[in-house]
Formats: C-alpha cells, structure tokens, sequence
C-alpha cells in the first residue's frame, strides 16, 4: 500500500525521493539494496519525465545545455555519496536516511509558509 502511494505521488509530482525512502527506510531495506532500488526507481522516473519534458516544451534546444551540464554535479554527487554509503553501517545510515528525510520535510514547509 506504501509503495503504491509513494508511485502515485512520484507520477502525479514527479518527485520519488521521500516517499521512496521512507517506505524503503520503513521495510527496514539494506543499504546496497535501498540505494539499488532507489537508482533502478529513479533512472524509470527520470526517463518518463524526459519524455514528459520534451512532449511539454520544457525541454527544448535552448534548456538542453544547461541541463546537461548538471548530470556532471549529480554525478559528483553520486559519486561521493558512494563513498560514503561504503564506510557507514547499517544503523547509521538509516539515522542519516531520516535526517536528510526530515530536512526535506523541512524545506517543503519553508516552501509552503513563505
């Protein structure tokens, strides 16, 4: 039933992150394999909204550069999260999932008052 609300969300808003975490965090998922479906859920995601994007208009030669110069930030990132994830246990990085959890929560809050 989670996993179902946290797809719905993820296409209505094309947003997976936080429902997706916290239903992983929630089952008590390993770190591999929360970080495997997480990339597997995403990389999905990514490709419809692609499509969606093109489809839109939002995506088009002029907004194609730009957003193609910020996969080489998200790949830093991925790339130092990796290195991260490969020296924290379990238990600290389920306290790590629900701290970057709350910040978010946080931010949509921010977002909504202001």
């Amino acid at each position: 039933m989670i996993g179902g609300f946290a797809g719905f969300v993820g296409g209505v808003s094309g947003v997976w992150g936080p429902p997706t975490v916290a239903y992983l965090s929630a089952i008590d998922t390993p770190k591999t394999d929360h970080l495997r479906i997480q990339g597997v859920i995403y990389a999905l995601g990514a490709f419809v909204l692609l499509g969606a994007h093109i489809q839109s208009g939002v995506l088009r030669a002029e907004t194609l550069p730009l957003s193609a110069l910020m996969v080489l930030p998200a790949g830093l990132g991925m790339v130092v999260g990796l290195a991260i994830h490969d020296r924290l246990d379990q238990a600290t990085f389920r306290k790590v999932t629900q701290f970057v959890l709350l910040i978010a929560a946080l931010n949509l809050v921010r977002r909504a008052l202001f």
